[in-house]
């Protein structure tokens, strides 16, 4: 529980603070302020459950703070302790949502049952939020869904037959004479990690909150609908049947209730579609590309109505720099990661545009890299530094944008260094969980037989030479290591041919070969039969 003190006096908020009971009450945290505007700063920062406010102050007054507090986080608690008896500044409090008008010098039992008082009271609201998203949550779950999927397959172009149109026109009563619309996509993986990290346990509330507040936003049907894109999860989208500018009109009220809400305020891309319904699948891939393809160095707008212009970042692919990264990882040096992550972003910091859609391949990249490192791990127990890579999933792609949807080169590097260096842990621990390099190649081989193996590969995976794999393995195996991969294939062969409604060259591809007739050919060499006749010889 946090509480904001907020006075211009320091030995009032030092007196506050002695008189205060915050263990009793379960106050963990205390933060200060010295005016209305240092106040704003900290309850958008750290969003305190109770704050206490004298009313006299320079700058931005106790008044003035009040009234945003009321508009902006509603939920908080306020307690007023004044100077001042004075029925306008009370009345004012009262207006604004102050429980409490408290004088100076407050005394100690009258302080702390108000505090306990605020505290209560905070604790039901929470309970009784809490209880009614979740039963709306539950009560809106079938019919909301079915809803999505209707409109999902209209904007993917797989909805807009005359039956399933009569359909979605039935469902939600829209107008027969709807003949245009407006489309906006949002998002939520543009929201920053702090905010996605609070809906970790729960992504689908982070969901349902922002569908609510755009719901609120429109006098459906009237006006418009609002749904889940349910093949691209993260992605809300808003039909609307007015014009442009009333629709930009709704989505300022909607970031304006998302403000109060996840204290976020999100981008949007918009389009307008002029044949409704048959425009609606190009109408909407213009909307998604200009909220992927705006500039995030710039955040000024948040409706991007039009593309950006801006220039592929050629040579900039995370991926070209795979085997220096990956190197960097396994050194177990941090100032090798760093530098090496360096490296890659410095071109980054003379680019003028930069969009999500960049960003979010260097992070897939970035996911597709340490995948590959360390896929073969599944055989062996998971460790430490594994489990901690998975702990750091979040509910949608993690973007490193700030708090206004923007680029945050620091936040990018910071991700980047913080999953090398996790990897290159597990990796170390990897190679110590054996000292036999050979078992671990089988047990690659075991697990990976179906895939098209190659020595190559296999001496790039393990860092050992050719020559040398080829001469250990045999002297270990009896087999080299084609050998050993043949009679895996065929062995995984044979239990698979039990099964007769799979066909012979189906098993083929399971097992790894991609020519049915060179799977009869090595078959038959090492069974003395081919597939077909081992086949009917099970059933003798």
């Amino acid at each position: 529980m946090k509480v904001l003190i907020v006075d211009d006096e320091k030995h009032v908020r030092d007196a506050i603070k002695l008189l205060g009971q915050w263990e009793v009450v379960g106050v963990d945290t205390l933060l200060e302020a010295a005016d209305g505007h240092e106040a704003i700063d900290i309850i958008t920062e750290h969003e305190p459950q109770i704050i206490l406010s004298d009313m006299r102050m320079p700058g931005k007054d106790g008044m003035e703070l009040l009234e945003w507090i009321s508009v902006h986080t509603p939920h908080s608690k306020v307690l007023v302790i004044s100077g001042y008896d004075d029925f306008q500044l009370v009345r004012h409090a009262i207006r604004y949502g102050g429980m409490d008008y408290l004088l100076k010098p407050v005394e100690t039992e009258e302080l702390n049952a108000s505090l306990l008082k605020a505290i209560k009271a905070w604790q039901e609201d929470e309970t009784l939020r809490v209880q009614t998203m979740q039963q709306s949550m539950v009560m809106n779950t079938m019919r909301p869904h079915y809803h999505d999927r209707l409109l999902t397959e209209l904007v993917v172009g797989r909805g807009n037959s005359t039956t399933q149109m009569e359909r979605i026109r039935n469902e939600l009563n829209i107008s027969l004479l709807v003949s245009t619309c407006n489309i906006a996509v949002t998002s939520l993986s543009q929201l920053d990690a702090g905010c996605q990290a609070k809906y970790r346990s729960q992504p689908d509330l982070l969901v349902f909150s922002v569908l609510n507040i755009c719901a609120e936003m429109l006098s459906t049907p009237n006006e418009g609908v609002v749904f889940r894109h349910l093949d691209q999860p993260d992605q809300v989208v808003l039909l609307h049947w007015g014009s442009p500018s009333s629709m930009q009109a709704v989505l300022e009220r909607v970031n304006t209730g998302l403000e109060q809400t996840i204290q976020r305020r999100l981008h949007y891309g918009i389009a307008s579609c002029e044949v409704f319904p048959s425009g609606i699948p190009n109408t909407y891939q213009e909307a998604s590309q200009r909220l992927w393809r705006r500039n995030a160095l710039q955040t000024k707008h948040k409706f991007h109505a039009s593309l950006d212009s801006f220039i592929t970042a050629k040579g900039l692919r995370l991926s070209t720099m795979e085997e220096p990264l990956r190197l960097a990882a396994i050194s177990g040096r941090e100032s090798n990661v760093s530098a090496t992550v360096a490296e890659w972003i410095d071109p980054l910091t003379r680019l003028d545009t930069v969009t999500p859609e960049q960003v979010l391949q260097w992070v897939q990249e970035m996911e597709w890299m340490l995948g590959r490192w360390l896929d073969d791990t599944a055989s062996m127990s998971s460790t430490e530094e594994e489990d901690k890579l998975d702990e750091q999933f979040l509910p949608f792609a993690e973007l490193p944008f700030d708090r206004e949807g923007k680029l945050s080169l620091p936040l990018l590097r910071s991700l980047l260094e913080q999953r090398l260096i996790a990897a290159g842990k597990a990796l170390a621990a990897q190679h110590h969980t054996s000292h036999d390099p050979m078992k671990e190649i089988a047990r690659y081989m075991d697990a990976h037989y179906q895939e098209d193996l190659s020595l190559q590969q296999i001496s790039a995976r393990f860092y050992l030479s050719r020559e040398y794999i080829s001469r250990k393995f045999k002297q270990q195996f009896g087999l080299n290591w084609s050998e050993y991969l043949g009679k895996l294939r065929i062995n995984n062969a044979k239990l698979l041919l039990q099964n007769p409604s799979l066909r012979i060259a189906k098993i083929s591809e399971m097992v790894g070969f991609q020519d049915e007739k060179y799977f009869s050919k090595v078959f038959k060499k090492m069974e003395g039969l081919t597939p077909g006749d081992y086949r009917k010889s099970l059933d003798q």
